[in-house]
């Protein structure tokens, strides 16, 4: 099996076996995270002979793509696993709202990448098809990364450069397709490391967001690591007893536990909080939550995205809110001061939407 092209000592134990000069090795490093050159042939500031011999002893990526499918707003991939398991990533594509023309680049104001941090997920959400799949294992850090690589490649090959002459790439990453990301919480966090990094990916903290469900301990672990990246708590209930319904694990945390550890996180870092709640007919839609909610987090520094639920084939029983009753539930939070949006019903047609990830698995199962 080789090595990654990205494993530093690698490298350099390889630098030194051929006597390659130090700045050498710094220009494979540009390559990769710079140049978003994810084949070593396309590398062309390093010379061939170069490229030749890292051929025979490196892979650039752990994943390899599998499966895509598109549509203008996103791009999903299938990636395969050294030990032959399918993860999944989507490319967000943010547009101008007055603009239609779907192939002009200048168009794009800025790209975000939701990446998996699991095979598969332990959560169980019951209205969630990724949650209907068998738990596998933690994905390493080179498997997180390699997904925001192979993503940046993607987007330079499709875009090309902006007006200023960089290369498009991914300016956001959220931590939030497969899943739970706190309870990987080591390997994500040698990834945003090497996200953070300047001579790598270059990102600002406020543009790396991990959604998690649930995992009080690890929230507390983030304070005490300072990892001031931002937080979005997939709530979903106002009270605990909706929560356990809709979300199983929740039984193994109480609903004022989690909010305590949020004031906490909120305290330490001055972030705001983002709390997803999903928008589910006549289960999660009623008004009385709404003011429930309000209560939850009134004068905290905090924001609501009501999501409508993303409905398909391979769950039966739950059903997306009508708009009316979203627009009604906005309303009563509002009234309440609470600050709130009604996120767009994107991303859906490429199966990259809100719980949508597995479906293809999923349905497929169930014929």
């Amino acid at each position: 099996m080789k090595a990654l092209l990205r494993d530093e000592i690698e490298v350099n134990k390889f630098a030194q076996e051929i006597k390659l000069q130090p700045f050498k090795v710094k220009q494979i490093f540009f390559e990769i995270f710079k140049n978003q050159n994810i084949e070593i042939d396309q590398m062309t500031t390093l010379s061939k002979d170069l490229r030749e011999e890292l051929k025979t002893k490196f892979d650039p990526l752990s994943i390899k793509m599998k499966d895509m499918v598109e549509d203008w707003q996103t791009t999903k991939f299938a990636f395969e696993t050294h030990d032959w398991k399918i993860i999944e990533s989507v490319i967000i594509y943010h547009r101008q709202k007055e603009q239609h023309v779907k192939d002009n680049k200048a168009k794009l104001n800025r790209i975000t990448l939701c990446i998996s941090s699991q095979v598969w997920c332990p959560m169980w959400c019951s209205f969630c098809v990724t949650g209907k799949l068998w738990f596998t294992r933690n994905l390493t850090r080179d498997e997180i990364i390699s997904q925001i690589l192979y993503a940046n490649n993607y987007i330079k090959n499709k875009f090309g450069k902006k007006e200023d002459w960089t290369l498009f790439g991914v300016r956001n990453v959220v931590f939030m397709w497969m899943w739970e990301p706190l309870a990987n919480y080591d390997n994500v966090k040698k990834s945003i490391e090497i996200m953070l990094a300047q001579d790598r990916l270059s990102l600002g903290r406020r543009h790396i967001t991990i959604s998690t469900v649930w995992v009080v301990k690890w929230i507390q672990r983030m304070i005490d690591d300072e990892l001031t990246v931002k937080l979005a708590i997939s709530l979903h209930a106002p009270n605990q007893k909706l929560r356990e319904e809709i979300i199983p694990v929740a039984k193994w945390t109480e609903l004022g536990d989690l909010m305590k550890v949020i004031k906490d996180y909120i305290k330490a870092t001055d972030n705001r909080i983002f709390y997803e709640y999903i928008m589910i007919k006549d289960l999660t839609d009623k008004p009385e939550l709404a003011m429930e909610l309000s209560k939850l987090v009134k004068w905290q520094l905090s924001h609501i995205n009501l999501i409508p639920y993303n409905e398909n084939p391979a769950m039966k029983y739950f059903h997306e809110s009508p708009e009316w009753n979203i627009r009604k539930f906005k309303e009563i939070l509002e009234k309440e001061w609470v600050t709130v949006t009604i996120r767009d019903s994107m991303w859906r047609e490429a199966k990259g939407a809100c719980g949508q990830l597995g479906w293809e698995k999923v349905s497929s199962d169930n014929e």
